[in-house]
């Protein structure tokens, strides 16, 4: 599900610089890399396995850049390590194609976990999005329980949805013909993004505080 920086971005969907590079990154080289090796006449797991190096190289770079422990990111090396050590040992390419399910599972993990912690996982991403907000969340985190409860349950949404997501990618990988699933993939990021900001909306319109914190020109203090 997210590759890369994408779990991190995926809240609140920004359109930014880095935004658009984690798309090329990690969709539009892999892609590129797949169905052209394929076409040299490249076998499916030596196709697929160049198509991980870019979101690989780019997550570790993130990790190194920011200095600073990022349990998601961490993850996400991790698996997709892990799960390119067992496709090349195996020799099965449709270990690589559940790469992202190795992603997803950990990512609802940490998120679901973060749950025990004072504030959630989702919080904390978004409130790191919206610098410019920061202290404003913190103001309504501190002062207002509706808007606490919103993020807690909004945590829980995306928690359950990666475990659906990685569930629904590995029965697509076993069962869609190969050169079907990397074109597949991104479609299904993509979707779970888009339906998950049904519920972060939702959640945050009743308890009164979505239009402090993202309507337009609003003040970056309460009151």
């Amino acid at each position: 599900m997210w590759s890369g920086g994408r779990a991190g971005d995926a809240v609140g969907m920004p359109t930014t610089r880095k935004g658009r590079w984690l798309l090329v990154v990690d969709i539009a080289v892999p892609l590129a890399l797949y169905y052209g090796l394929k076409a040299l006449g490249a076998g499916d797991l030596i196709a697929l396995l160049a198509g991980v190096i870019p979101g690989l190289i780019s997550s570790a770079v993130s990790l190194v850049r920011e200095r600073r422990t990022d349990l998601v990111g961490m993850a996400v090396v991790v698996s997709m390590v892990a799960s390119t050590v067992v496709a090349v040992l195996g020799g099965d390419a449709r270990l690589l194609l559940v790469r992202n399910a190795w992603i997803s599972l950990p990512f609802a993990g940490i998120t679901l976990w973060s749950l025990r912690h004072p504030k959630p996982l989702t919080y904390i991403v978004t409130q790191a999005m919206f610098a410019r907000r920061a202290a404003l969340m913190d103001e309504l985190w501190e002062t207002n329980a509706r808007f606490r409860d919103a993020w807690k349950w909004i945590t829980v949404c995306w928690g359950i949805a990666s475990i659906v997501d990685a569930i629904v990618r590995v029965v697509l990988s076993y069962t869609l013909p190969i050169s079907v699933v990397p074109a597949l993939d991104p479609v299904i990021t993509i979707a779970t993004i888009v339906v998950l900001q049904v519920p972060t909306i939702v959640l945050l319109r009743r308890s009164g505080t979505y239009h402090l914190v993202f309507a337009p020109g609003r003040p970056t203090a309460v009151g």
